[in-house]
């Protein structure tokens, strides 16, 4: 079986000593007093309305949505109160995504047949969580579970999926922040033929950027207004939807933002998620279905013996290094954050948005870089590894971390392994032998010829033999570190 068979067939991640649990945002649940809750009171209310018919048009959400009926009234008795325009609103006051999963699976998506569902959740999840408790990538993965079990809910609808909205007065309001980096990561999810994007942020703001007290008085909720501009926007949508999606569909929509200046940063530091589309099988999309499980793995575990990051040859120590990784397994919790394809951009994304949040470790193994060789230079890889330490001594700081080389590749006159080696020039210095560990075992990863393939036979990634050389270097290490 080929990698990329292997890794599309096997995305589950090997731990020992951890049990799964459950991610908060993707977890349906109810409100903190339960079936006593006036939330519990509405969606008894809402049921009813459910069980009269449903409605064409269906908006979810969380305070923002559930004020089409208190500031939005004026524009939901206008637009939305007739026909088959009238809408059946299902958004409660302070819904995080889990909640509104649990609605969705109590029925009130059930026994009829919407045309067009709006959605706009998440704000809540960002605003009243740390990020250590609920990192970005919760929030992303929560909105992705709604659209999931809309899909299966209502699967002939059209969803319009909106950006979180802008909140706080200006850009550096730290929720506004962490809202736009689900933001940009969960328009990827639209398909622009079921799943439409929305986004019209950018009528709510100023030049400036500052949000407008007079559109939204508290810096969070619409004033009447913000919901006449909300009408507007999403009224081609809708008018597609109801029309049975007859004519040509409307776009994806982005806000009209002046493009930021060009980043002179190597994109090697530059954070970059690989979230893929809601078209794409959860089984096919390794890279988002092993956020899921890692998320899943660390929060039900507060510590962690040995976190493994890396790329697709860390990833595979769980398939072609199984046996040695059960070995270690039995005596070390690992989380394994290595994923195929990454490059230091993705992983350091990873890193700073939930991967290294929620849990403390006791060692760090890294080994990162190859991915990158074909378009930056050394000392740009070199510098997105030095980034990754120092994100791991701020978010991990009692850590020890174990650097590797990066592996030998090809053979001894691959461009590639060249361009490596001086990367491993560069960062063996960043070693100090009390926080940061040099361990290098890559001539024993070689033929007398200098060549690799008797290990790896692509000439990149080893064989169980590779990951027993691997296991032997490492492992005085994890006894010393770890103390066991």
């Amino acid at each position: 079986m080929n990698l990329k068979k292997t890794l599309t067939v096997f995305s589950a991640i090997l731990i020992a000593g951890a049990t799964f649990g459950a991610i908060r945002a993707t977890t349906p649940k109810l409100w903190a007093k339960g079936k006593d809750s006036w939330q519990m009171d509405r969606h008894n209310a809402k049921m009813e309305l459910v069980k009269a018919g449903g409605a064409k048009v269906v908006f979810i959400g969380d305070s923002i949505t559930h004020n089409w009926e208190k500031v939005g009234k004026e524009q939901l008795n206008k637009y939305f109160s007739e026909g088959d325009m009238k809408m059946l609103n299902l958004g409660t006051g302070a819904d995080h995504t889990e909640h509104v999963l649990w609605r969705i699976k109590n029925g009130e998506l059930d026994g009829y047949e919407a045309k067009c569902i709006v959605v706009m959740i998440g704000t809540n999840n960002t605003g009243h969580n740390t990020i250590e408790n609920e990192p970005p990538m919760d929030t992303i993965l929560g909105i992705r579970e709604i659209l999931t079990e809309i899909r299966k809910k209502q699967p002939k609808a059209t969803v319009v999926l909106l950006p979180i909205f802008p909140r706080g007065v200006d850009a550096n309001d730290p929720k506004r922040k962490r809202n736009e980096i689900v933001n940009k990561e969960i328009c990827k999810f639209c398909d622009g033929q079921t799943i439409f994007w929305c986004d019209f942020n950018d009528e709510f703001l100023n030049e400036d950027g500052t949000l407008p007290k007079d559109l939204f008085p508290d810096y969070l909720h619409p004033a009447a207004q913000g919901y006449e501009i909300w009408y507007k926007a999403v009224k081609p949508y809708i008018d597609y939807a109801l029309s049975d999606k007859k004519g040509e569909a409307p776009k994806n929509r982005y806000s009209k933002k002046k493009v930021a200046p060009k980043s002179n940063e190597p994109t090697t530091i530059q954070p970059v998620a690989r979230v893929k589309g809601m078209h794409r099988p959860r089984n096919y999309d390794v890279w988002t279905q092993k956020l899921f499980t890692n998320r899943r793995i660390i929060s039900n575990n507060k510590e962690i013996d040995i976190v493994f990051a890396g790329d697709s040859i860390t990833h595979l120590w769980g398939f072609q290094g199984k046996e040695e990784y059960q070995k270690l397994m039995k005596k070390y919790s690992i989380l394994n954050i290595g994923y195929s394809g990454d490059r230091t951009q993705h992983l350091l994304w990873r890193g700073l948005y939930g991967e290294l949040d929620g849990y403390k470790a006791k060692c760090v193994m890294l080994m990162i870089g190859t991915n990158n060789s074909g378009g930056n230079t050394p000392e740009e890889v070199a510098l997105g590894i030095r980034t990754f330490l120092d994100l791991l001594a701020k978010k991990q700081p009692q850590a020890k971390v174990i650097l590797l080389p990066i592996f030998p590749r090809g053979d001894a006159k691959d461009w590639r392994r060249v361009k490596n080696n001086k990367v491993n020039e560069i960062i063996k210095t960043y070693a100090d032998n009390e926080k940061i560990f040099w361990v290098d075992f890559n001539d024993k990863l070689l033929d007398k010829d200098g060549d690799t393939k008797w290990i790896m036979p692509d000439r990149l990634h080893p064989e169980l033999p590779g990951y027993k050389i691997w296991a032997e270097a490492v492992l005085p290490y994890f006894k010393k570190i770890c103390g066991k």
